[in-house]
């Protein structure tokens, strides 16, 4: 798999573990639903670290930059 298409992969992956993650969200809470949603929340952060691994451009480019007023949208349109 050339980087490309793994940046493409990767990406669908998030989108898929988000739908998941959302599905989830919608269970009646408790201590293990919180986790759940939290070990799915660090699935899609690690699968970030990925993207970033393969050289994909970062989409937050403000985020380091304390002074700044600018909030970046979630990347790819997760809700997480």
């Amino acid at each position: 798999m050339n980087a490309r298409e793994e940046v493409s992969a990767v990406k669908a992956l998030r989108r898929d573990l988000d739908e998941q993650l959302q599905r989830i969200k919608s269970l009646t809470p408790s201590r293990e639903t919180a986790i759940a949603v939290t070990k799915m929340q660090e699935c899609i952060m690690w699968l970030g670290m990925r993207l970033k691994a393969i050289g994909e451009a970062d989409p937050y480019p403000e985020s380091r930059n304390p002074d700044s007023p600018i909030i970046e949208p979630t990347a790819d349109g997760l809700k997480l």
